[in-house]
């Protein structure tokens, strides 16, 4: 006999359990890994459009609450809690501003309305309220007196935006509004 044929090359065409075992866990690796950052891709999209409109919501209602208090009429109180006027907008008197839940009930946190003896009315339409985002008054509404303001009915208010838990605040903002008609 000679050394070649003692010495024989092994040529097996199969794949070994091991190899078949390296393969599927790298597989399962690299699918894990791809939906990991799948869904971090997703969550901060969500995250991103959940403060972009928090932000659009509460530049919108600051804009309807000035355009209500602006153009006011006959104005009573104050301070919000205690604020009746009379709406131009809506050729209603005795409104004031209100916030209600999903159920039209009064809560601390929901959808700002307008209050009047015939009803609410949205200030802005509840389908803005997007990713169950809440609004409420942070800054009490007060008239303030401070020259050169003394001659001037001028409100301090501020809106907040916030998530459903209200664990996160979206946008908030303070502004005044002068009254033309006061």
């Amino acid at each position: 006999m000679t050394i070649s044929n003692v010495v024989k090359k092994s040529n097996n065409k199969g794949v070994t359990l091991i190899e078949l075992l390296v393969t599927v866990v790298l597989l399962i690796l690299v699918t894990g890994i791809i939906s990991l950052a799948i869904d971090l891709g997703v969550r901060s999209f969500n995250k991103s459009n959940r403060e972009a409109e928090g932000q659009i919501l509460c530049a919108t209602l600051v804009t309807a609450v000035k355009n209500e208090l602006r153009y006011a009429k006959n104005i009573e109180g104050t301070n919000l809690s205690d604020l009746k006027f009379f709406s131009t907008n809506h050729s209603l008197k005795n409104c004031s501003f209100s916030i209600t839940d999903e159920n039209g009930d009064p809560a601390e946190s929901g959808f700002i309305t307008l209050s009047t003896p015939e009803g609410k009315y949205d200030l802005v339409p509840k389908k803005i309220y997007v990713y169950d985002l809440k609004a409420k008054f942070t800054t009490a509404s007060e008239r303030d007196l401070t020259p050169p303001n003394q001659n001037f009915m001028v409100f301090k208010i501020g809106i907040q935006v916030m998530t459903q838990d209200e664990q996160i605040i979206i946008s908030e903002e303070n502004f005044a509004v002068e009254i033309l008609n006061g």
